[in-house]
């Protein structure tokens, strides 16, 4: 535990101290996961994490992923963690591929790789892929288990019924197959003790969290997020870490509203998927994700954020470009934020009198010339 405690940061355990931190390790509030050459802490008092997910969709786009794992390894700013989201199942996946090349903690969806769809989820071979994943070293893997039909058939009335991938294939099987229960609660007992056994922590999905600022928290949306705690018990009670996720489209103004449902009697650590806070702003969503994220974060309603590409809503894979644009983006999050949480660490007078570029006593960039302000600054300081 000491060695976890040292692992922080200085300007963390400046405001966290070891007996606040380990009671909160206690509780969950604070969740270790393990990568094959970093481990990550996500959780309250902490600062603000960033994820990013890759994803392979066809055999042929697997030299430009790992290119993108690549390019994301030595770029100057990394993720914290990492999700694959791949939909094909190869020899070697890709989240080998990132636990060998970056080292970070890697998530999965393992039902991705499993769906069929005209036969739906075969129960043995979702439990086969998660073994195979948590045998693997899959530091955390995202579950639906709120994906139920009578929260779907209130969905209707929605201006779109739900937009989460995973959650849907979930519904989809239900549905092939007239299960009365999602495939994942069916076998939860299996999957819990093959998760205990490997530590693999869960991150609970939601399956209908808003996809327009319409929905935001409507009924199901609110029904979903007790639920989604309701799940975070049970597995906290099994010897399971455990994080939420959720939220997806929200108008900036209810941000507040879903904080104080979020935390009202208990502290999960939360992965915001975005928020988005307009519909009207594809092709930027890097931007309108980072504007959510902030503002969501600085009410203390984020532990670790997405770094959300520019394609969210274009139908488009991400560039190599774009993940990198994204990834930077929720940096300038991880700054902002862990300005408002650790004031006292970041916000300080410079003990260096720098310009505006950030190099000591040089003035006339390209911008100013000769009518640099520093002009002034510096010369007040011969006075």
């Amino acid at each position: 535990m000491k060695n976890l405690y040292c692992s922080l940061s200085d300007y963390e355990q400046s405001l966290l101290n070891y007996d606040t931190f380990i009671h909160r390790l206690s509780q969950n509030q604070i969740i270790v996961l393990k990568g094959r050459r970093s481990s990550v802490l996500i959780g309250r008092g902490l600062g603000l994490r960033v994820n990013s997910s890759i994803g392979l969709n066809s055999l042929s786009s697997f030299p430009s992923e790992v290119n993108k794992i690549k390019a994301i390894s030595v770029h100057p700013n990394r993720p914290d963690t990492m999700m694959d989201l791949s939909t094909t199942k190869i020899a070697t996946p890709l989240y080998r591929e990132i636990e060998c090349i970056i080292g970070c903690p890697v998530g999965t969806i393992p039902y991705y790789i499993c769906f069929d769809q005209d036969r739906g989820i075969n129960g043995d071979k979702l439990l086969d892929t998660i073994e195979e994943q948590a045998e693997d070293g899959v530091s955390f893997m995202t579950l639906h288990l709120t994906a139920n039909l009578e929260l779907a058939e209130k969905t209707l009335s929605r201006n779109i019924p739900l937009i989460s991938r995973g959650g849907s294939l979930i519904l989809r099987d239900a549905q092939i197959n007239k299960r009365r229960e999602n495939i994942l609660l069916c076998n939860l007992d299996k999957i819990v003790s093959i998760l205990k056994k490997h530590n693999v922590a869960v991150s609970i999905g939601s399956t209908f969290r808003p996809s327009t600022q319409y929905d935001a928290l409507d009924k199901v949306h609110q029904s979903e997020l007790n639920l989604q705690i309701e799940f975070s018990s049970y597995l906290r009670r099994a010897g399971i870490q455990v994080l939420m996720e959720g939220i997806g489209h929200i108008a900036f103004h209810m941000i507040p509203e879903f904080c104080s449902i979020l935390r009202k009697n208990t502290y999960i650590p939360f992965m915001p998927l975005g928020p988005i806070v307009s519909d009207h702003t594809h092709g930027q969503d890097h931007i309108t994700s980072s504007i959510g994220a902030t503002y969501l974060a600085s009410l203390q309603g984020a532990d670790i954020i997405n770094a959300v590409t520019r394609e969210e809503h274009t139908g488009g894979i991400p560039s190599k470009h774009s993940i990198l644009e994204a990834i930077d983006a929720a940096h300038a999050v991880v700054n902002i934020v862990n300005d408002i949480r650790f004031p006292s660490y970041f916000c300080k007078k410079e003990s260096n009198f720098l310009n505006c570029s950030g190099t000591p006593l040089e003035v006339g960039c390209a911008r100013c010339g000769d009518e640099c302000p520093f002009i002034w600054n510096i010369n007040t300081q011969k006075f």
